[in-house]
């Protein structure tokens, strides 16, 4: 079975530098900028279109946050997370959150 391993991290050096270690250990995934809503919608600079970019409302916003998606057999999910919760001290020195979940349906190469 796979499983879908979601993660958010704050943006900063020692996030690159654990996604490049976590690659390096085999591990590939989908890497996206996020802002939480209440950052996006919070702002009050607000945009007159009722189809906006989040970028519109990302001024001010400290630093952003990276939205991580990782698909993994099931065998390798303890490993994935494991190292993950070493790299980021249990959240406390990346601070972040993580979620997994099956993946219910599958297809596809990876």
């Amino acid at each position: 079975m796979k499983i879908l391993i979601f993660c958010i991290f704050e943006e900063s050096k020692a996030t690159q530098d654990m996604l490049r270690e976590l690659n390096k250990k085999g591990f590939n995934g989908t890497i996206m900028g996020a802002s939480s809503v209440n950052h996006a919608f919070g702002q009050e600079k607000k945009s007159a279109s009722a189809v906006f970019s989040l970028s519109d409302y990302a001024e001010g916003v400290k630093d952003p946050n990276l939205t991580a998606f990782f698909v993994v057999d099931e065998k390798n999910v303890e490993e994935l997370k494991g190292l993950i919760r070493h790299a980021t001290d249990d959240f406390k020195t990346i601070h972040g959150a993580m979620l997994t979940t099956p993946a219910l349906s599958y297809e596809g190469s990876f």
